[in-house]
């Protein structure tokens, strides 16, 4: 297991509300949000927690899934 260390880090409240949000979303913790958020902006999205990955492509098919469910229903009601 890599060593990891902690940061701390005060964040103003309205940051803070969208953290607790976007970590709800995703089902993941907040660490795992601010580790994800660091690799990205460090251009380090190896080191971006698993879990987030996932859960990140979860709701991208989900997204794809609702979108094409869009695009396939008023196709379903011409063909009447």
């Amino acid at each position: 297991m890599a060593t990891t260390h902690q940061v701390g880090v005060k964040v103003p409240t309205l940051l803070h509300e969208k953290l607790k949000e976007h970590a709800a979303t995703l089902n993941v913790s907040k660490s795992e949000v601010v580790l994800s958020a660091l690799a990205q902006y460090l251009d380090s999205a190896s080191d971006v927690p698993m879990a987030v990955r996932m859960a990140m492509l979860e709701n991208r098919v989900s997204e794809i899934e609702t979108e094409l469910e869009a695009l396939v229903k008023p196709q379903e009601h011409g063909d009447n």
